[in-house]
């Protein structure tokens, strides 16, 4: 940080000394306390009051429409009940037109206009599209691609973050956006960059980055013999002599397979670096805004080379976006249309358990242009999908955006008008009447509703760490392994369940939950075990899966038994596994059913007192166990060694995890999902077939009994 900050100051003194503000904005406020934990439960509270519960909102770009017409947009926005209008994202280029010259009168305009009509409004750093005139003067900001081209001015995220020059740049930006908007009682919150990513293009291969690597690399192990030792470098010959020498790996440069340690620690660094950019940003914007204003970021939901977790300590919340239903996605028979009720859900479930507040910040409208294939989804399809994050808990809800463009790369993509500027479209329809759903909602909330006994006996803690499925992901052993699904099949199954699911850090206090689910965790240490051994011991109920324990924190394979850490725990050996070529399809058998699998099969030996609850019913190994259970002190162990084709062994294998602990659970179809909030019962059905909802009797405020596809029931709990 203290490199960066050096070359930032040096770099812009004299720029900083003559910059000129069209709008001469408020004095510098004085620095207030920058660390998420200065936080106060109070702040928390009057940003996002438990009676709002979710407000929903609507990006918009003015500057891409004539003035004339701000006013009226703005009376639309409106008038389709939306509460906050999202500003700024790309606006570097009008923010500052020239180096050093800044002007933000017409921002001024817009947000008056938005505060004249009792509209929120969530400002952003413009960060992730530099203006030409930055990548034209100072090209050494941009990012390199594995193949060694500089990206070029022209669309956006090509600004590199290791860039002690970029990040000086950005810095002053935000200072000056947070000096003139942090005392304005109209500005809500503030996102940070927009989708932290380079597109598929990640990370930077440029000078800076090498360095960052480099002195990321020394600082984790101060000596280069040490790192030789954890790389395995004394393989191939591949040893340094000291870290001048590395470079980040990058398979364009290198002839046979790639140090899996060296990728591991790229990862690593690379998602320290995000974070620490985002750091940086954070502390920029909380100069001027202190903790007036909160400050988050739109993290993709499923990009895992950025970690989310690595910012829980800078940003006040975690929001996400999240398209469901494009060409690429074909889940189901109507996955195409409404997409995949595990991935949204437990992207909720994710995001908001990072900071306690969660929320989605670009959400889908309608149909998109940018899928292999781009459907039009499901009719009813938008409006579930907001009331999925409001029954996850959501405390806002954001859609890109209010007008359908006219222009560049994203025409054909639905806005919530269409491209006359007035006329909803079926997207901003749905909006619509899901704004005023919640705004009902709020009437008819009970502020002490206590959580349905039954419902609170099935929480479950779903163990979720990014380094885990980096490394097995570097190292599938099939093609056919998805590390991501194999984690939805147990999602899947606990919300089939009817439980309600916290995805969690493991540096969370997740003993407190009845249930607790690790699946694939490869990456383990005796502090881990001991942990949920601890856990299982005091009556907690764990579950883990094939792929577990197989190394160390450094990605070494144990100088032992196979996946030795966890067999005394899980009162079974691993005698070897398989993986299966198509066309294979290998099956294992329990007393409910026959179920295929292909990328994973663990053959196991189960030890005394382990029960054995399903056996391989084919190959050389026909007969062999391949999932067992075991008391230990109060409470049992489940593992599953197989990765089943549709998760349909896991699913059933959960309903006897809760059965034997003599918790009542619910037997849901795929992707109909039932959850509580705040004394109501919300109902999703992502499927292709109505379902029941469980009312119990009880009468309906919103829907039907009988839940039509992606449609949405919701009702008072008694």
């Amino acid at each position: 940080m203290a490199a960066w900050r050096m070359v930032a100051t040096m770099a812009l003194a004299a720029a900083v000394a003559g910059c000129t503000m069209a709008t001469g904005g408020p004095s510098v406020l004085q620095k207030l306390p920058t660390s998420q934990a200065d936080l106060s439960a109070a702040a928390r509270d009057r940003w996002f009051p438990a009676a709002d519960m979710m407000r929903i909102g609507v990006y918009y770009y003015p500057e891409s429409w004539p003035e004339t017409q701000w006013a009226r947009d703005i009376d639309n926005i409106k008038s389709l009940h939306m509460e906050f209008v999202h500003l700024g994202e790309f606006a570097w280029t009008f923010l500052e037109p020239e180096e050093g010259k800044f002007d933000f009168s017409w921002l001024d305009r817009v947000v008056k206009l938005c505060a004249d009509r009792g509209l929120k409004v969530v400002l952003c750093t413009p960060s992730a599209a530099p203006p030409v005139w930055l990548s034209k003067n100072h090209p050494e900001v941009l990012m390199v691609d594995a193949t060694g081209r500089t990206m070029e001015h022209g669309t956006r995220q090509q600004g590199n973050w290791s860039s002690p020059l970029y990040r000086a740049y950005v810095q002053r930006i935000d200072e000056k956006l947070a000096e003139h908007y942090g005392n304005n009682p109209a500005v809500w919150g503030w996102q940070i960059d927009n989708e932290l990513s380079h597109y598929g293009k990640e990370p930077s291969f440029d000078p800076d980055s090498q360095a960052s690597f480099r002195r990321w690399l020394e600082a984790k192990y101060g000596t280069i013999d040490a790192l030789n030792r954890d790389w395995g470098d004394a393989f191939w010959s591949q040893r340094y002599q000291n870290f001048s020498q590395i470079r980040l790996p990058n398979a364009k440069e290198l002839v046979a397979q790639v140090n899996q340690h060296a990728i591991l620690d790229s990862q690593r660094w690379f998602a320290d670096e995000a974070a620490d950019y985002l750091r940086m940003q954070a502390d920029a914007l909380r100069t001027g805004v202190g903790h007036r204003q909160w400050v988050t970021t739109n993290f993709m939901h499923d990009f895992a080379a950025v970690d989310p977790t690595r910012s829980a300590k800078d940003l006040d919340l975690a929001t996400l976006t999240i398209y469901p239903a494009h060409g690429n996605l074909n889940e189901g028979p109507l996955g195409f249309r409404m997409g995949s009720a595990a991935t949204m859900s437990f992207a909720h479930d994710f995001f908001r358990n990072i900071n306690g507040i969660g929320g989605v910040m670009e959400l889908q409208p309608g149909q998109v242009n940018w899928g292999d294939v781009n459907p039009q989804p499901y009719p009813g399809a938008v409006h579930m999908w907001l009331m999925r994050g409001f029954a996850a808990g959501d405390s806002l809800a954001c859609t890109y955006r209010f007008r359908e463009t006219l222009t560049g790369p994203e025409q054909y993509h639905y806005g919530l008008v269409g491209t006359d500027g007035v006329t909803p479209s079926t997207g901003g329809q749905q909006y619509r009447q899901a704004a005023e759903e919640i705004e009902k909602l709020r009437t008819l909330r009970q502020p002490n509703a206590a959580i349905p006994a039954e419902y609170a006996a099935r929480r479950t803690a779903f163990l979720y760490n990014f380094e885990n499925r980096w490394d097995i992901d570097n190292h599938k052993q099939n093609v056919a392994w998805d590390t991501y699904a194999h984690m939805l099949k147990l999602y899947s199954g606990l919300k089939r369940a009817g439980a309600p699911v916290d995805v969690l850090a493991e540096d969370k206090n997740w003993e407190k939950y009845p249930f607790v689910v690790a699946p694939a965790y490869q990456l383990v240490d005796e502090k881990l075990v001991n942990r949920w051994k601890a856990y299982v011991e005091g009556g907690g109920n764990l579950v883990l899966t094939c792929r577990t324990g197989e190394k160390d924190r450094r990605g070494w394979l144990w100088e032992g038994p196979w996946a030795m850490p966890i067999l005394d725990l899980i009162g079974a050996e691993i005698a070897f596994y398989d993986t299966l070529p198509a066309p294979n399809v290998g099956h294992v058998k329990t007393d409910k059913g026959t179920y295929g699998w292909a990328s994973w099969g663990e053959i196991l030996t189960p030890g005394e007192g382990t029960t054995t609850l399903a056996t391989h019913a084919d190959q050389y190994y026909a007969g062999r166990p391949a999932a067992v259970t075991r008391k230990l002190g109060r409470g049992t162990v489940t593992y599953i060694g197989v990765d089943s084709q549709d998760g349909g062994l896991e699913a059933d294998l959960l309903q006897d995890v809760f059965a034997r602990a003599g918790v009542k659970t619910q037997q849901f179809a795929e992707g109909f999902m039932v959850d509580w909030r705040d004394g109501f019962w919300i109902a999703t059905n992502f499927s292709d077939k109505a379902q029941a909802a469980p009312t119990a009797g009880a009468p309906l405020i919103f829907g039907d009994a009988e839940v039509p596809p992606a449609g949405v029931t919701v009702w008072q709990a008694r």
